[in-house]
């Protein structure tokens, strides 16, 4: 089965005109070539999405530790709490015992 390239042309020339291959084309450039094209714009789109939900998570770290630091520079017990436990510090008459608990 041979294909005749004048038939084939014919066909083309009768079935799409210039507006239609120009309108395809363009469609087409539009959709994928384009460097704002619609894929493009979605990548664009979920990359924005995945930054705003990083910046809320870095705001909710930096609301914490401004607490922490209000809670700080307000209460002094809390400076020892956190020098007890966190650091193994005691007044010079305290013995420390440290507890390992094996689970």
């Amino acid at each position: 089965m041979k294909f005749d390239k004048h038939k084939i042309l014919d066909f083309i020339r009768h079935r799409l005109s210039v507006g239609k291959l120009f309108l395809a084309i363009f469609v087409i450039f539009i959709i994928f070539i384009d460097e704002n094209s619609c894929i493009q714009r979605i990548k664009y789109d979920n990359e924005i999405n995945k930054l705003r939900r990083e910046i809320a998570a870095q705001n909710d770290t930096t609301d914490y530790y401004n607490r922490r630091i209000e809670e700080l520079k307000s209460d002094k017990n809390i400076v020892e709490q956190i020098a007890r436990e966190q650091y193994l510090m005691s007044k010079p008459d305290e013995d420390i015992y440290i507890i390992d608990s094996k689970e």
